[in-house]
């Protein structure tokens, strides 16, 4: 573990929701694989409240326990890539997000990191398409801890970076993401325009609340600054 470093400022985004719009990437994932299996579809008000839990914590919610997860998990695996190579499903950065990143990975003294319910080996693909490989000095994926809201991907990005909790934000945009935050003892700030609402947020703990980007890089430099 790297010794604690007090000069550099660790923040931590979610994915889904937050970084990207995967809406449409996720309904016809379900849509295609509960049709596979001749299971009921989900509405996608359920499909997209779960949004950020670990694949196989969803479908058993979805699904139920005794639907056929782990052979669903595979199904899933199979196609993400052919929804990604289609542009009516792949994920779409949210507007502004692209350029935010670009600045805090270039500021002096800020590291960034990545904790998603989504596998290392399926985050991964998404990033190099994106080309947003290169900004995240820490990954923690869904097959490195327990699913959110429980805190290790958090406390996992801490000692891999050597930053101590009140050096560290985290961004997310559900309330699994607001409640890990607060278990691992960082500060967290909440956006707007992912699975759930606003006051959601709010009552799980988050921070701040941005509804657009701009209002989200003056939330950080706030946080930054206290």
């Amino acid at each position: 573990m790297p010794s604690p470093v007090t000069d550099v400022k660790l923040i931590i985004f979610d994915f889904d929701g937050t970084l990207v719009d995967s809406r449409s990437l996720i309904l016809e994932s379900h849509r295609t694989v509960f049709s596979e299996f001749r299971l009921p579809l989900p509405s996608p008000a359920n499909s997209l409240a779960l949004v950020g839990k670990s694949l196989d914590v969803i479908l058993r919610q979805l699904a139920g326990p005794m639907a056929p997860i782990r052979e669903m998990v595979r199904a899933y695996d199979l196609l993400l890539p052919q929804l990604r190579a289609d542009p009516a499903f792949a994920e779409k950065p949210v507007d502004g997000i692209a350029e935010l990143l670009f600045e805090l990975s270039s500021a002096p003294g800020i590291t960034l990191g990545i904790a998603t319910g989504h596998r290392s080996d399926t985050v991964a693909p998404a990033l190099e398409a994106l080309q947003w490989s290169g900004y995240f000095q820490t990954i923690q994926a869904a097959d490195m801890a327990p699913s959110k809201p429980h805190p290790a991907m958090l406390l996992q990005a801490l000692a891999a970076t050597g930053v101590t909790p009140d050096n560290a934000i985290f961004v997310g945009d559900t309330t699994f993401d607001m409640e890990m935050a607060k278990a691992a003892r960082l500060r967290s700030i909440g956006v707007g325009w992912g699975y759930h609402q606003a006051d959601s947020l709010t009552a799980a703990g988050a921070h701040r609340v941005a509804r657009a980007v701009d209002e989200l890089r003056n939330c950080i430099r706030f946080i930054l600054d206290e």
